[in-house]
């Protein structure tokens, strides 16, 4: 079974396990500082480069995948726009929504993300051990598996989330 097929999939490939590993390490990782920025923007380079590496890859034709990448698009978009705008928020509250948006969207790509790369691993084996007809099932299960976990990790640190950055804007003036 051949997993590459070509430099797409190679750099596909690549750019996914660097956005994997620096998507994992801005989430368990302090919020708002250098470190957190850089990390971040390699996240999101690494995410572009994925999701513009994954394009040309259809030999089968355009595929959920390729339109799930528009969804991953808009998440990083949405994203990115949130922090950038919570710069220019007129009032704290403001902010901390911004802010607050950014890590849902921001969070919801990382789980997107995880949630195609085991979609693709678990299709991979449903179809080397019971043909084409376990496809879709194996897309299908993987995909709803990992959203449900992401969900219930997104929704269990909302809480710290909010009571971090409402910390951080009242030690900091308006």
């Amino acid at each position: 079974m051949q997993i590459i097929h070509d430099i797409w999939g190679a750099t596909h490939t690549a750019a996914a396990l660097v956005a994997l590993i620096t998507g994992a390490f801005v989430l368990i990782r302090p919020k708002a500082d250098g470190q957190h920025k850089l990390t971040g923007y390699t996240y999101l380079a690494a995410f572009w480069v994925l999701i513009l590496a994954g394009l040309p890859m259809a030999d089968d034709g355009i595929t959920a995948f390729h339109w799930l990448s528009l969804l991953s698009a808009a998440t990083l978009i949405a994203g990115l726009w949130m922090i950038l705008a919570s710069k220019r928020a007129k009032t704290a509250k403001g902010r901390a929504q911004l802010v607050f948006g950014h890590y849902k969207f921001m969070a919801w790509s990382y789980v997107g993300l995880v949630a195609a790369g085991v979609s693709q691993l678990a299709t991979r084996f449903a179809v080397a051990y019971g043909g084409m007809s376990t496809f879709w099932w194996a897309v299908v299960l993987a995909t709803l598996a990992v959203a449900l976990v992401g969900a219930i990790w997104i929704w269990r640190g909302d809480r710290g989330v909010i009571h971090r950055y409402a910390r951080a804007l009242d030690a900091k003036p308006s």
